[in-house]
């Protein structure tokens, strides 16, 4: 499914969030909306602080038709803060729920046509360096991890989040902005550069659409 007609779909949805608002019904609303593509929603809490505007996390997960049992799908979850019976979703926080929702499912489309193109075989793990987050590193070190993060960042930029010029000084970008990008710096620039590098090099690749804007049509917009 392209971005584009993801983002059309949740964009339908957003003034329907802002509000308390019960759970089961925006996973409903949800499902209801994308019943016609391989994309499922479902929801969880969690206990612990978040960040105002930022409460609901998002996770996401590609399946492929195992026998005749599971069909294909993508199902993402929606986690929400175990002390409040309703969601309680600002403007903003509504906006960012789409922009979550848009990443997650680009992400795991990108999962997809990993896994289609070569046939469901595993791709090599990375091999964490000395004081990594063994962890973290060997989830955002993987290359389909690295490959997909990038390509989810597409979202981020036409969503207005992240702007394609500052990633000459991505150093400075901070999670608001890029999530992908904030992580991959926290977790590689200094313990293993290559890596950090291979990021940003496939973040632009993955951007190469919106880098041949002219530069004075990209500042009018």
């Amino acid at each position: 499914m392209k971005l584009e007609k993801i983002e059309k779909k949740l964009a339908t949805l957003i003034p329907t969030w802002v509000g308390e608002k019960h759970i089961p019904s925006i996973i409903r609303q949800l499902n209801k909306t994308f019943y016609k593509s391989i994309i499922y929603f479902e929801s969880q809490r969690y206990d612990g602080d978040y960040y105002e505007e930022h409460s609901v996390i998002i996770s996401g997960q590609y399946c492929p038709r195992i026998l005749s049992t599971i069909p294909e799908n993508i199902l993402i979850t929606l986690s929400f803060p175990r002390e409040n019976k309703k969601a309680k979703i600002s403007v903003m926080g509504a906006k960012n729920l789409a922009l979550k929702i848009a990443r997650a499912i680009h992400h795991e489309y990108r999962h997809k046509h990993q896994q289609k193109g070569r046939g469901y075989k595993f791709t090599k793990q990375y091999n964490p360096k000395p004081k990594q987050n063994r962890f973290k590193a060997m989830y955002y070190g993987n290359p389909d991890e690295i490959d997909a993060h990038a390509y989810e960042t597409q979202a981020e930029i036409r969503y207005g989040k992240l702007n394609i010029n500052k990633l000459r000084k991505a150093h400075k970008i901070g999670w608001r902005e890029s999530e992908a990008l904030f992580m991959y710096r926290l977790h590689f620039r200094k313990h293993d550069p290559k890596i950090w590098k291979r990021f940003l090099k496939k973040v632009y690749k993955s951007n190469e659409e919106v880098q041949a804007i002219p530069k004075r049509a990209r500042n009018s917009q």
